[in-house]
């Protein structure tokens, strides 16, 4: 029987928060005309911060960054310092 409070596994909660200064943020602007981007790259690009609280979220992210590199439809170096980021976190 499990407890009241006993976590799912297959769930874990983040807290990575991205921030970018005001020429990667407009460079992000730009590289948003790409269809589909996910909610936080928006965020991002519109505040210049975005937080990241699932990993669903991060999948998402990591999948439409990897989509819009292998498409060569944004000049990916805009998009370089959010991967790098979310790499550097362990994502």
């Amino acid at each position: 029987m499990r407890g009241p409070r006993a976590l799912d596994r297959k769930e874990m909660e983040l807290n990575l928060l991205l921030t970018l200064d005001l020429r990667e943020q407009a460079a992000l602007q730009a590289a948003l005309v790409t269809h589909g981007a996910p909610d936080a790259l928006v965020t991002l690009a519109l505040t210049g911060a975005c937080r990241i609280a699932s990993m669903e979220e991060a999948r998402q992210l990591r999948k439409w960054l990897a989509e819009a590199r292998t498409a060569g439809q944004t000049d990916f170096a805009s998009l370089h310092v959010i991967e790098r980021a979310m790499i550097d976190f362990g994502l």
